[in-house]
């Protein structure tokens, strides 16, 4: 069988019995050098297993600012590093972060407000003050306070602690001309599903253009919950 195979590859065209001989070269090295590494023993630097412990120290008290009352206090653990085991170039010290719930605060218009403002909040942490912004965006603004029981996580005894905080500017809402808005800008919207932006798209390509509200539940375009949410956000011609 050997000399069949050492034929064949005599009667193969000088190039392809060089190409031939590269792909097997290859493999064979590439073989070699797995089976080289994994023979080499695991070596883990110093200092890892603290870093590691650190880390996951911080990131649990940082989790536990997002769910933690005016009243709780929040320690991160003190974490040392001892002499011989610290990673290399840093000297030894101990990290210690104390937090506690937010003093007398002003009112914060939610509609402008930055993740800095939100963040002395009771039971808002960074997690959640991204959140608020994130959906504060995509909405256009809040019309109303109770549109913080649709963002993702936020719990409904939060929600109840930071409300009394907050002011609501409806001049800061973005709206959308809906004759011009495309069906991807309509679609981002949180109040309105794939079948609603088809309906709109559709009626207004048929007609031109939509000039007021009103003919949207004239014309059946959304269901009535739905109007009503986003009617706020929606901007006409007339």
């Amino acid at each position: 069988m050997f000399r069949e195979i050492l034929r064949e590859l005599y009667l193969l065209p000088r190039g392809e019995q060089r190409a031939l001989l590269l792909l097997s070269l290859l493999l064979i090295l590439g073989i070699i050098a797995r089976a080289t590494v994994q023979l080499l023993p695991d070596r883990v630097p110093p200092g890892m297993e603290e870093f590691v412990q650190e880390s996951r120290s911080i990131m649990t008290a940082f989790e536990q600012m997002d769910s933690m009352s005016p009243a709780t206090p929040l320690s991160i653990p003190s974490v040392t590093r001892h002499p011989g085991t610290q990673v290399p170039g840093m000297s030894p010290v101990t990290y210690r972060r104390t937090v506690t719930g937010p003093g007398p605060l002003s009112p914060i218009n939610i509609n402008t407000a930055d993740s800095a403002q939100l963040l002395p909040l009771p039971g808002i942490g960074p997690v959640f003050a991204g959140r608020i912004i994130r959906y504060r965006n995509l909405l256009g603004g809040f019309t109303h306070i109770n549109q913080l029981y649709e963002v993702y996580g936020l719990k409904r005894e939060t929600i109840k602690l930071i409300s009394k905080y907050f002011v609501i500017d409806t001049l800061a809402i973005r709206k959308m001309y809906v004759d011009s808005a495309s069906f991807r800008d309509l679609l981002r919207h949180p109040y309105l599903q794939l079948e609603d932006v088809k309906a709109l798209v559709n009626y207004r390509d048929f007609r031109g253009q939509i000039d007021s509200i009103q003919e949207l539940p004239d014309n059946n375009l959304l269901p009535d919950s739905t109007l009503e949410k986003i009617s706020p956000y929606l901007q006409f011609r007339r």
